[in-house]
This record gives C-alpha cells, sequence and structure tokens, in this order.
C-alpha cells in the first residue's frame, strides 16, 4: 500500500497530474500496468505502454474519438474490449474517461518452440 502511495505522488508531480487522473490510475488500472508506468517514469522513459481496455458499453466512433483524443492509439477494438498503446504520460487522462471501467497492462508472449 505505501508503495502505491508513493507512486501515486510520483505520477501526480512527474506527469503533471491533476487529482482526478491520479485517482483514475489507481482505481482503474490494474498493479503490473502501474508498475511498469513507475518504472518507466523513474527511468525517464516517455514511451507508450501497451495496455487492454474494457469499457462499459461497447465503443462507438465517438468514445474511439475520445480515446485517440486522451492520447490512445488504439489498436484491435471488440465490443467493449480494445487495446491501445499510451504514452506513460497520457494513462491518467485514458483512465479518466468516464466510459473506461478498467486498464490493464497487455502480456507480450513469445511463440512455442518445438
Amino acid at each position: 500500500m505505501r508503495r502505491a502511495v508513493v507512486f501515486l505522488i510520483a505520477a501526480a508531480v512527474t506527469w503533471g497530474c491533476r487529482d482526478a487522473e491520479v485517482n483514475a490510475i489507481a482505481s482503474k488500472c490494474d498493479a503490473s500496468l502501474r508498475q511498469r508506468a513507475e518504472e518507466m517514469t523513474r527511468g525517464g522513459d516517455t514511451g507508450a505502454i501497451e495496455v487492454l481496455g474494457k469499457a462499459a458499453r461497447p465503443l462507438d466512433d465517438s468514445h474511439r474519438r475520445k480515446l485517440t483524443d486522451a492520447g490512445a492509439e488504439l489498436g484491435q477494438v471488440m465490443n467493449e474490449l480494445f487495446t491501445a498503446r499510451i504514452p506513460v504520460q497520457k494513462l491518467g487522462s485514458v483512465a479518466r474517461l468516464d466510459f473506461v471501467k478498467s486498464l490493464q497492462l497487455s502480456q507480450q508472449r513469445e511463440p512455442l518452440k518445438p
């Protein structure tokens, strides 16, 4: 718990997040995504994070536009599920969207070798 508080404070200072964005990260992002964002922030990495997201309802063009405007580069969209690349400094903006229910770190898997 203490680590989460330290991360949220660091995120607020580093990313210039507003309270609403910090709260959205804490409530909507899974632990592995928060940890990855923290690692990137500590290392000065401003790159993007691959995420899996879930919305409250199937995404229409309006929702897609709001995600894009918030900083997400959408990949696949299937009903209320979506994949996206989000710059670490934009994570709070995406999480803050009212229709976004959850965000989790996308796991990259290596193919099985014979």
